[in-house]
């Protein structure tokens, strides 16, 4: 099955949980836009390059059919000429090299531009994953410094804990011995 530009536009991805490793869902989508402008682009030039390639084939097919008949006629700079005997078997020839070499020179031209297109998206995609993983590494770091906060400040209110307790102990057993104090006290009086 071909990969249209249609699949890719289609194409639907589970999300992922919040917190948890991933690509940025928004730039994921940007890049596959541009993946589908350059894909359509050489879809288009594709196309093209193929109907003139049809053109040529039924160009030379018609210099064929006119050399077998005995009367060639050549287009060149501009003026027709009708060129018949010894010399329309190379021109036919020629016009065949001719097309052949310009259909040649198309194919190569549309291989180049597709592999300079994908060592393009090939890097873009090696920038997007180390922009990631730095992006990564920060909120990672980020996050360790709120763990050790949270820790410190958890270990400050237990400490304040234990020393409230303390005191409020002290108070407490101060507050009794005093009241078993004044108790004995007006015991005796009595």
């Amino acid at each position: 099955m071909a990969l249209t530009a249609e699949d890719i536009v289609n194409k639907q991805f589970k999300p992922k949980p919040r917190l948890s490793e991933g690509y940025d869902a928004d730039e994921v989508d940007d890049f596959l836009d541009e993946i589908v402008k350059a894909y359509r682009a050489i879809k288009a030039e594709n196309d093209e390059l193929n109907q003139k390639l049809v053109g040529a084939q039924g160009r030379i097919d018609e210099l064929e059919r006119a050399r077998s008949s005995g009367a060639v006629s050549v287009v060149g700079a501009g003026a027709v000429a009708g060129v018949e005997g010894p010399n329309d078997s190379a021109t036919s020839s020629q016009l065949l090299q001719l097309a052949r070499k310009l259909h040649d020179q198309h194919i190569q031209e549309g291989l180049n531009e597709r592999e300079r297109i994908i060592e393009e998206g090939k890097a873009q995609v090696q920038r997007n994953i180390a922009e990631a993983e730095q992006r990564q590494k920060n909120e990672i770091n980020e996050l360790e410094l709120q763990r050790v906060a949270i820790e410190r400040r958890v270990e400050e209110l237990k400490l304040f804990e234990k020393e409230y307790r303390t005191q409020l102990k002290q108070y407490l057993e101060t507050s009794l011995n005093d009241l078993n104090a004044s108790g004995q006290a007006s015991a005796a009086n009595y």
